[in-house]
């Protein structure tokens, strides 16, 4: 039976039975002993009543007996009789009172017998009050009298003893007979009670089955969804891997299509050629846009959606990206034009890159299907750090039913319009996801033949004002002020033309391997004189990933300083990317790039100012605001917040103290760090780097502290190679951070 319990029934329902059974059966015997405390209190109160009686009518007995006794002989015993009067009083009180003189006044049947008793006695004590006084007073005639009384009084009391009698008799056998329903009732609820627990026994047992067959089907039915989750995870990986396989067959020629068509835009001279080479090249940017789209949609659906937020010039993202269209030729009659509400904030924190994407689909859109009249953008501030771009066309307009298809992904409201301005019916699906990731909204008003209004709201809050780190020909000139030797090693010739062509046009010197295995040969004897290295991440015999960790391998071992790569590839998936931060490269190239985007990858690694990881062109300048605004990755120099908090907390000098204290001993803790690292005691590197971590984050150097976190993380079971890395970057960020917080006065 109990394995039958413990097969259908789970422990917390086995307990909470019991429990209640337990219970149950604690108050049935709790009740059952409160009934026999009662009866055995009713029993002695019976058993009271009549020995009261029985002794009441033995005393008066005795009384008469001791009267007797004085009335034969010579000598009269006073006492005697006074002291048995007494006695007897105190049975007629013991009789008459309390508990048992309740139950005596309930017999009705003796109620005249118990005061003629009553009265007797009270006469018997008048007549021998005088006693007390006067013993002699007892003579004969007194105590005829008495005897006379006493006689009537037996009888009496013979008659109350007799009543007693029954009405205890009487008691009992009601007693007996409520006793005997009370079983009866009680056999009647033990019988219910089996029954209702044998009906309860029966639905848990088939609860238990159904329970139990739900429990089978469930799992068989989860064995059916975790093999159609690993066929659709295959199906996933598949197509992840085709599309990146993908990508990366398309992007490859695609590269040589666009880096040539761009070193070709300064060798044509004549009308008709730079017409061509124009079309050339908008053909070779549709096509990298339809790319990017599917790629795009492809991350978003993936959940891998990662946006890059730090400080930009709103006004000028504004500015740039709105006068590109109005340069343009027009198109036909329409006219472009485009407003920033003077309220809008200057500087604000947000994704540059994925709000110019959205701008940019929402602008050619109308731009696209508008055949006459005008496109319009307009871009204000609706408070809470929220900002409204509305983007106005006279174009086609959309019908009502159509709307709610818009933003749906491989989605064209007009497929003969879309065949004739091309499209991949991604873009207003990407612009939902980017926005909605941006914490804002999107929607439309239109009306067929009346044109449309396309907006959206993203959040992006005011900040501090910095320089602005420009892009274009200014790059350009910081590049060529100086010559650096750039190693790119790319087994595809056309793409090797292209990177070379174009990094000689940035007045740069350039080396070409063609596979891993050449440019280890390369590194290994000119390693000194090789300043950037672009690596592509496909090659026979060594790929790009094993390449470069080889080469930090061999960096550590020969202590060497840290050269920088660059992947350049066709693979923009993010498992691509991560791949190469791992294998020790610092940033990634995507294939197609142009001149402007290769050169901000140079200017980033090889100018003269010390730009620190900018991630897009709009970044910072070298020569601004670096200690609170400066970022190394994503990740800010020093902590804002945390500085103005300690400036208002601490005295200057005393600050100044602690912070040179702090970067003092930083020092020693690299040197300890390094020395953990060569002897691979990796729990001693772990807790120095957990230590460090701490210590930097309550002086906010916020970017000492993640690398710290980063190390401790990856102390224990990353590779010693990798391990390097974090050390050298942490030794690197002690300049930096010292550079920072001396322009914030915070070091005295």
């Amino acid at each position: 039976m109990l394995a039958f319990f413990k097969f259908y029934f789970s422990r917390s329902t086995r307990a909470a039975t019991f429990s209640a059974i337990l219970f149950f059966l604690s108050a049935l015997t709790t009740g059952g002993v409160i009934y026999h405390r009662q009866h055995a209190l009713e029993n002695r109160l019976l058993e009271n009543l009549l020995w009261a009686g029985y002794q009441f009518d033995r005393e008066v007995r005795e009384f008469r007996l001791t009267l007797m006794e004085s009335k034969r002989s010579d000598n009269v015993m006073v006492d005697d009789v006074l002291l048995r009067y007494e006695i007897l009083f105190s049975r007629q009180s013991l009789f008459f009172q309390g508990e048992i003189g309740r139950i005596v006044a309930q017999l009705e049947d003796i109620e005249e017998v118990v005061k003629e008793t009553q009265s007797r006695i009270l006469e018997m004590e008048t007549l021998l009050e005088t006693l007390w006084d006067n013993p002699d007073g007892l003579n004969s005639a007194l105590i005829a009298t008495l005897l006379q009384d006493t006689v009537e009084l037996q009888q009496l009391t013979g008659t109350i003893l007799v009543e007693t009698n029954a009405h205890v008799s009487h008691m009992r056998s009601e007693e007996r007979r409520v006793l005997t329903h009370l079983y009866g009732l009680v056999l009647l609820l033990i019988i219910l009670l089996m029954f209702s627990g044998g009906m309860l026994v029966r639905a848990l047992i088939l609860e238990g089955r159904s329970s139990h067959h739900k429990a089978q089907a469930l799992e068989a039915k989860g064995q059916e969804l975790n093999e159609a989750a690993k066929r659709a995870e295959k199906a996933s990986l598949a197509k992840s891997e085709f599309m990146a396989v993908m990508s990366h067959e398309i992007r490859t020629p695609l590269n040589g299509v666009v880096g040539m068509a761009d070193l070709l835009s300064e060798e044509v001279k004549t009308p008709s050629a730079k017409t061509y080479l124009a079309a050339l090249k908008r053909s070779a940017e549709s096509l990298r846009a339809v790319i990017n789209d599917i790629l795009d949609y492809t991350k978003i659906e993936s959940g891998r959606l990662d946006l890059d937020v730090q400080p930009f010039d709103l006004h000028q993202c504004i500015d740039q990206l709105c006068e590109s269209y109005t340069l343009r030729e027009p198109k036909g009659k329409v006219t472009f034009s485009y407003a920033i509400d003077p309220a809008l904030p200057r500087y604000v924190v947000g994704d540059i890159a994925r709000l110019r994407q959205v701008m940019m689909n929402l602008i050619n859109n109308g731009l696209k299907f508008t055949e006459e009249g005008f496109v319009k953008c307009h871009v204000k501030p609706l408070g809470d750090d929220n900002i409204l771009v509305e983007v106005h066309d006279t174009g086609c307009g959309i019908a009502d039913v159509d709307h709610s298809q818009l933003f749906s992904a491989f989605s064209q409201v007009d497929t003969s319009m879309a065949r004739r301005h091309e499209g991949t019916g991604l873009g207003l699906a990407i612009c939902k996801r980017l926005v909605e990731a941006m914490q804002g909204e999107i929607g439309v008003n239109s009306q067929q033949g009346l044109g449309s209004r396309f907006w959206f709201t993203v959040r992006m809050p005011e900040t501090e004002p910095f320089t602005v780190y420009q892009a274009g020909d200014s790059q350009r000139e910081l590049t060529t002020k100086q010559k650096h030797h750039i190693l790119v090693v790319e087994d595809n010739p056309l793409n090797q033309t292209v990177a070379r062509v174009m990094l000689e046009r940035l007045g740069q010197r350039v080396t070409i391997a063609e596979n891993g295995v050449e440019a280890l040969e390369l590194l290994n004897v000119d390693h000194g004189r090789i300043d950037l290295v672009l690596m592509d991440m496909q090659m026979p015999k060594l790929d790009g990933t094993e390449t470069t960790q080889r080469w930090r391998d061999y960096e550590a071992v020969h202590q060497l300083p840290r050269l920088p790569i660059v992947a350049m590839t066709a693979n923009v998936m993010p498992e691509h990317r991560e791949r190469c931060m791992q294998s020790g490269m610092d940033d990634m190239i995507h294939k197609p790039f142009t001149r402007d985007e290769l050169n901000l990858v140079v200017c980033r690694y090889l100018s003269n100012d010390e730009i620190l990881a900018v991630d897009n062109v709009d970044g910072y300048s070298p020569k601004s605001h670096q200690s609170l605004g400066d970022t190394v990755g994503a990740v800010q120099v020093l902590d804002k917040r945390l500085c103005e908090e300690l400036k208002s907390t601490f005295e200057p000098r005393a600050l100044g103290a602690l912070l040179s204290t702090f970067l003092m001993r930083l020092s020693e803790r690299s040197a300890r760090l390094n020395a953990y690292w060569q002897s691979e005691d990796r729990s001693a590197l772990c807790q120095e780097a957990h230590s460090l971590k701490g210590a930097a984050s309550s002086l906010g150097c916020a970017a000492i502290a993640e690398q710290a976190s980063q190390l401790e993380q990856a102390a224990l079971e990353a590779p010693l190679n990798e391990l390097a890395i974090y050390l050298e970057r942490l030794i690197s960020l002690q300049v930096t951070t010292q550079q920072a917080l001396e322009q914030e006065s915070m070091l005295i």
